[in-house]
């Protein structure tokens, strides 16, 4: 058989984003995998180096933008750990909403993907309004829909606005009422459920880093990971955030929404970290006396799931590219710095 090599991007629509792949082709079969990013470099670390910690935060939540919460956080808890700052239980309490909304955001997106990718035109729309609902919910409690700076060091810029908690509960349960739909859809049919199940397999999940222990349990047949557990996992996951959320909601907790942040500078480093359904998110953040920020390292989910993309696409045939690398849930932007 003759072996030949092929080279897709830095631009495709069979890439989930501005990368570059090289496959050594056997016939129609991938025998070899090298990928390369950094094709849109963004170099957050470097841009926000030197500035006051509150300006440096801006630049931090760019690393993935639909992710800003989740980064505002970590930035925030990472600040207040040098300050030695003990927040109120309400300030921890609109920060857990704020993890579950953007864990769920991101996840929604990545089934509409998927959707879109099986050719399920019908289910992608259906999972596109519901994101919808969902964003403007963002927009109605910090401005924006993405790149929110909400969440700040000390706490959040301002309380939950006035309808924000009701009309996000009518949403959970609106959502909650429609998955057995969107399941039903997404496991329409056994011949397309088989085919998944050989695509895109990872056999040990240890050693590639890909998303959590919680997705292992996911999948029929032990420590292999494959299209359909990736996609059931994460639709059944968005399920268990919403059921959080609800938790959350029925809790009002007491205490200021905003801890003052002192004006002298500390000199100190200190890390933040946070769990999610795609892995482990952590900040690494140093200032200086003039609380002007001295570094900061970011290590996100995607730099582990990335080391899955080779034992993901050996052996599969061309044509199911860009459904397995969708699968594999990693966002280029958080990658590409």
């Amino acid at each position: 058989m003759i072996q030949e090599h092929v080279e897709i991007g830095p631009v495709s629509t069979r890439l989930p984003g501005p990368m570059k792949i090289r496959l050594g082709m056997t016939g129609d079969r991938i025998s070899s995998v090298e990928s390369r990013f950094g094709f849109t470099t963004r170099a957050i670390s470097e841009r926000a180096r030197g500035k006051p910690f509150e300006q440096a935060q801006f630049h931090c939540g760019r690393v993935e933008p639909e992710s800003a919460l989740l980064l505002d956080r970590l930035f925030g808890e990472a600040v207040e750990k040098i300050y030695s700052i003990e927040v109120t239980p309400r300030i921890r309490w609109i920060r857990s909403i704020c993890a579950d909304l953007s864990e769920i955001n991101f996840q929604l997106r990545y089934l509409a993907k998927m959707a879109s990718r099986m050719g399920l035109r019908i289910l992608y729309h259906t999972i596109l309004k519901q994101r919808e609902v969902l964003l403007d919910l963002f927009e109605l409690l910090t401005g924006s829909r993405y790149g929110y700076c909400y969440l700040k060091p000390g706490g959040a810029r301002y309380d939950l606005t006035e309808g924000f908690q009701e009309r996000l509960e009518a949403w959970i349960r609106a959502f909650l009422a429609e998955y057995g739909r969107i399941e039903a859809l997404f496991c329409w049919t056994h011949p397309l459920q088989n085919r998944f199940r050989s695509m895109g397999v990872i056999i040990d999940l240890g050693d590639y880093g890909y998303v959590s222990e919680a997705a292992v349990e996911s999948t029929r047949y032990g420590h292999v990971s494959h299209v359909e557990s990736r996609l059931l996992y994460s639709l059944q996951s968005c399920k268990e955030i919403s059921e959080d959320l609800l938790g959350l909601l029925s809790v009002q907790e007491s205490g200021s929404h905003l801890v003052k942040i002192p004006g002298y500078g500390v000199d100190g480093e200190a890390t933040a970290a946070i769990e999610t359904i795609r892995g482990e998110w952590s900040l690494k953040l140093e200032l200086d006396s003039s609380r002007t920020l001295r570094s900061v390292v970011f290590e996100t989910p995607s730099d582990r799931i990335r080391n899955s993309i080779v034992p993901a696409l050996e052996g599969e045939s061309i044509e199911d590219l860009p459904l397995i690398l969708e699968s594999l849930s990693f966002s280029v932007l958080e990658i590409d710095r």
